[in-house]
């Protein structure tokens, strides 16, 4: 499976980062554990309901959450903060 950013979560995802070093290695490691299994409790993977899209969550902490769509190369990720942000 292939992992896309788009634009917008790019620079989220820098402004977060900038911030907090050892956030960007948590994102890693969630992202690694996605790829290598979508099932994992951890995740908490889920379809989010009240989007138009079809748009999925996965929790990086009790807070911070990646939205995503699947595509046929795999996954675009498309935005990241916490979850009143994303939601």
């Amino acid at each position: 499976m292939i992992i896309k950013q788009s634009p917008d979560f790019i620079k989220k995802l820098n402004k977060l980062t900038n911030k907090n070093s050892q956030l960007e290695i948590k994102i890693e490691s969630k992202l690694k554990l996605f790829l290598l299994n979508q099932d994992h409790n951890s995740l908490r993977l889920h379809k989010i309901k009240s989007k138009a899209i079809d748009m999925w969550s996965i929790s990086i902490d009790m807070n911070l959450r990646i939205m995503f769509m699947y595509r046929d190369y795999g996954v675009l990720l498309v935005d990241i903060g916490g979850h009143d942000e994303v939601y």
